[in-house]
């Protein structure tokens, strides 16, 4: 049987190489020995079988799962379970990524998923070099996590992370001081405040003309200078303060200090730099 090369395609369904042209089977039964993927149709997306590798858990996914649909599979997994953990190392990063995991997903919090990786980053590097301990683990779990978002960029309630984590924030300022200037894990960074204004607007609800006149505030600011040195939060809501009079959607600065937990002492005097530091046009 004669047939040409660009003729010939493999069906992997079957395992054969069949000739497009007469539709007949030139080799069968062959053994796929590349990677384990989830579907077949060259058309859609194609995923790997197995679990992908990740931060979030103590092992990287590298792990077997267990159906617990039966009695004797919840038996394996629970033994399973306790296998995972085998050196007190191992059960230290395994009680700060469960916690840490727990505390992400009760923020709802943007990049949920990438936020969890960032953290369980910067815990297996406190667990090497020996610096996360049974006493404050909750303190430096919290710090973790607001080290990651503010890395990330991802604007999060620090005080929802304290109380979710079960601890204060004199220790959670000392495991930042250890995370930041000890050990040099994670880079101080501050939280850019056009992001903070996308959050602050939904919060508010204020629509998104608000939004983008309040980020182009932020924008001038910076620009000239007059708010790089203020902090990013009362910043975003300042701008968003002043977009909403522009605009004509204006809500008290009470209202948006209840809707944005910024104090209105904040909130006005952002507001009076804003005002005496950007040059704003408006046309009539």
């Amino acid at each position: 049987m004669n047939c040409r090369k660009d003729m010939v395609v493999f069906d992997e369904f079957r395992g054969e190489y069949i000739c497009a042209e007469t539709g007949e089977v030139i080799e069968e039964r062959m053994v796929d020995v590349g990677k384990e993927w989830r579907s077949f149709s060259a058309l859609s997306n194609r995923e790997r079988g197995e679990i992908p590798n990740t931060l979030k858990v103590h092992d990287m996914g590298l792990h077997t799962e267990i159906d617990t649909s039966t009695l004797i599979g919840r038996k394996l997994s629970e033994l399973n379970s306790m296998s995972r953990v085998v050196s007190g190392r191992e059960r230290k990063l395994s009680k700060a990524l469960k916690l840490s995991n727990e505390v992400i997903n009760k923020l709802s919090a943007p990049g949920a998923s990438r936020l969890k990786e960032e953290v369980g980053l910067v815990l297996r590097r406190l667990v090497k070099n020996g610096a996360l301990g049974r006493k404050r683990l909750g303190a430096f779990v919290a710090a973790s996590i607001i080290c990651a978002a503010e890395n990330l960029n991802i604007p999060v309630d620090a005080r929802k992370v304290l109380n979710y984590c079960g601890t204060t924030m004199s220790d959670v300022w000392n495991a930042l001081i250890k995370i930041k200037r000890d050990l040099g894990i994670a880079k101080s960074r501050c939280y850019d405040p056009r992001t903070l204004v996308l959050t602050y607007a939904q919060r508010a609800g204020l629509h998104s003309q608000v939004a983008t006149l309040a980020i182009r505030v932020v924008e001038a600011g910076r620009a000239s200078g007059t708010l790089l040195s203020k902090g990013p939060h009362g910043v975003a809501v300042a701008s968003l303060y002043v977009a909403s009079i522009l605009l004509d959607a204006r809500k008290t600065q009470s209202a948006i200090a209840r809707d944005t937990e910024v104090s209105e002492v904040t909130i006005r005097n952002r507001y009076k730099d804003v005002i005496d530091g950007v040059l704003i046009e408006v046309c009539l």
